[in-house]
This record gives structure tokens, C-alpha cells and sequence, in this order.
């Protein structure tokens, strides 16, 4: 049966996510203990014990892990393209029955190798940085996440390697590449510039969060949440999730003739909207003080 499984996965957690977020926005007094705690974390975690929820629950802390196992799975992906497309290396006969069996063996060479080369290359800083940010920037909590939303990360990363390499040229049998860097387009160009500066944001956004629970010589003080000012604080709750929609929405437009990598961006924009909406309504609630001019996701407007 020729089915696209990633596809299907991504429209399924992008559903999925607007159903958990409109269930918890709207209905959460009435949901049980135990959905609560598989669905809301860190600051937004229920209190109270369970003692099923707890057997299924993993420190927060290992959001690093995603990065620990991403960042040099996507060098190796980027090394993997450039043999393919610089060199006509030979592709090994695994990778091509791995593709066709989760995208299908209908699967069409949708992606040119130069946009498949830039966004893999810009993937790999920004994962890179991650990576550098959850061993060394982030402070977490002593906090816990269900294994669902920890299994659900490790599969979003290594599902968008393979929703990029199943159509990109060169990885689709009896497709060819002709790479030219002139193929590039100014339009592409901005749009990887806005990418790493949205990845930049973020970079400043960890430190301004990390700064909340350290003193003035770096070192841990404190796991409590206390108000971020700074940076795109000024403006809004969530810069981390505004940038992170921003990536993915410029990875879209590079690789804007692929069919499958944009229900990827769907799934990212789905999350990162509703984990935007219930930090602003947290900080709300606990801080009398919080600044009522700051919106939500958009400076502005919401």
C-alpha cells in the first residue's frame, strides 16, 4: 500500500494539538488528573500527585536529549546530500527503502538539491545551537514531561529529515541533481536570513530566562519563575515560540514546492501557538504585576 505515513503522522499531531489545546483552553476543570498531566508541563504542570501519571512521567531536563541525538544526525543528513549532489556519490539501498516505506513509493523528486542543501545547512546551526543552549544556557526545573510529549520530539526532528530527503532530487530513484548556487533565489536568501535571526532571538531569549535563576557570578540560585523583561519580552509571552514559528514558516517558503515538509510547519505553528497562549495566561494568573500592554505571539496585535 503506497501511503505516506510521515504526512499522515504530522496531520495527525497537528489535529491532535488543536484538539488537546481547544480542550484545555475551554474545558480543562473538567478533564481528569491524569489527561492533565500527560498534556500540561513545566509551569503549567498540575501539582497534585498521581500515581499513574507519575510511572510515565521523565525530568523535563531531558528536552536535551532531542538535541543531543538531532543536532549530529542532521550533520550527518547535510554530509549525506553534499556526497549525493557535489560528488554523484552512491546512495546506500536502505536509505532509498526507508524513504519509500514511511513517503511512499509514488514519491516525487519535489525539492531542487540547492533548496535541500540550504535548508539542511540551516537546520544544522540552528540544531547545533539548540544544542549548545539545553547543555548550557537553559536552567531547567525539577519538572517532569510525559514520555508521549519526550517520544513526540525525538520524532519530530528525525521525521523532518525524512520528509525533506524523501523529496528532494537525488533521493527519489532515477531523479538527478545539477547543483548551481545561482539557482538560489534572492527571495530564499532573505528568507534563511530571517531563520537564523529568528534562531538568534531565541539565543538571547535562553539567556534572559537562564539570567532569572542566576546571581551576578553565573551561578544557579533559583528554580522559580519570575517575569522576563528584555528583548522581545517587551512585547510579547512567547519570542521563543514567535521565532520558532518564524523558522519553520521560512524553511515553508524555501522549500515551497515540497508537499510533505509543509505539514511539518503545520504541526510546529499548531504547538507553538497554543504553548504561547498558555504562557501568557499562566503569567497572567500568577503575577498581579505583569505587564498588561504585553500580547501574546504577535507584538501589537495578539
Amino acid at each position: 500500500m503506497d501511503t505516506n505515513i510521515m504526512r499522515n503522522l504530522f496531520i495527525l499531531n497537528s489535529a491532535g494539538i488543536i484538539l488537546i489545546g481547544l480542550s484545555i483552553n475551554f474545558l480543562e476543570p473538567y478533564l481528569p488528573a491524569l489527561i492533565k498531566r500527560g498534556i500540561l508541563y513545566g509551569k503549567f504542570s498540575i501539582k497534585a500527585p498521581h500515581a499513574i501519571a507519575s510511572k510515565l512521567e521523565v525530568p523535563k531536563r531531558w528536552f536535551r536529549h532531542f538535541y543531543i541525538l538531532c543536532a549530529p544526525l542532521m550533520t550527518i543528513t547535510l554530509c549525506l546530500v553534499l556526497y549525493k549532489n557535489l560528488y554523484n556519490g552512491s546512495i546506500p539501498e536502505i536509505v532509498f527503502t526507508l524513504l519509500d516505506a514511511l513517503l511512499g513509493t509514488s514519491r516525487k523528486p519535489l525539492i531542487s538539491a540547492e533548496d535541500a542543501i540550504l535548508a539542511i545547512v540551516i537546520y544544522n546551526i540552528h540544531c547545533w545551537k539548540r544544542f549548545y543552549e539545553t547543555c548550557y544556557i537553559n536552567v531547567f526545573s525539577n519538572q517532569k514531561i510525559h514520555i508521549f510529549v519526550y517520544l513526540v520530539g525525538h520524532i519530530h526532528y528525525m521525521g523532518l529529515i525524512l520528509c525533506i530527503l524523501g523529496e528532494s532530487a537525488g533521493f527519489v530513484k532515477g531523479s538527478h541533481a545539477n547543483v548551481s548556487l545561482h539557482k538560489i533565489t534572492t527571495v530564499k536568501l532573505v528568507c534563511a536570513f530571517i531563520c537564523l535571526w529568528s534562531s538568534y532571538m531565541q539565543l538571547k531569549t535562553n539567556f534572559i530566562l537562564a539570567k532569572l535563576r542566576k546571581n551576578t557570578h553565573g551561578d544557579v540560585v533559583s528554580l522559580e519563575y519570575k517575569i522576563p523583561s528584555g528583548g522581545l519580552f517587551k512585547y510579547i509571552a512567547g519570542p521563543l515560540q514567535l521565532c520558532e514559528i518564524l523558522i519553520y514558516l521560512m524553511l515553508s517558503m524555501i522549500l515551497w514546492q515540497a508537499s510533505t515538509y509543509h505539514f511539518v510547519t503545520l504541526w510546529v505553528i499548531s504547538n507553538q501557538v497554543e504553548c504561547a497562549v498558555l504562557c501568557h495566561r499562566w503569567y497572567r494568573k500568577t503575577f498581579k504585576n505583569y505587564p498588561k500592554e504585553r500580547k501574546i505571539l504577535i507584538p501589537y496585535i495578539w
